[in-house]
């Protein structure tokens, strides 16, 4: 994913909404968005037209208003951006990434397991 099809804070937020409804107007997400922080309709409506155009979203004219629609998964969007992250902060080395993740004092017996759970399958099939 390259750094203009990144989502920022905001941007991901937003994002959350419209994944969460499919398809959804301005007002929608405003709605949703201004239910946990105070933020300008106006606002939502700059980075849900700037999301329109990186491709993140897609817009259709429905009356006066516009739906927009995600073009894209959720998956597809965090593997990108954690790609980008890779490649960019760790110079291509996932290891750093391996580590964090292992040594995440949070990380729970099941998230453990279903780790190893991948790993097994990534050997069985090489």
């Amino acid at each position: 994913m390259s750094p203009e099809n990144s989502l920022g804070p905001l941007e991901a937020d937003i994002m959350q909404v419209v994944w969460l409804r499919q398809k959804v107007t301005v007002q929608d997400v405003y709605e949703a968005i201004s239910a946990d922080r105070p933020i300008a309709y106006n606002t939502v409506m700059t980075v849900m037209t700037r999301l329109a155009q990186k491709g993140i979203l897609k817009r259709q004219k429905d009356g006066r208003a516009y739906l927009y629609f995600p073009t894209t998964s959720k998956a597809e969007v965090a593997k990108g951006m954690l790609q980008y992250i890779i490649d960019k902060i760790f110079g291509g080395s996932r290891t750093p990434v391996f580590s964090h993740l292992v040594e995440d004092k949070s990380l729970n017996e099941e998230e453990l397991k279903y780790l190893e759970k991948l790993v097994q399958e990534k050997k069985r099939e090489e």
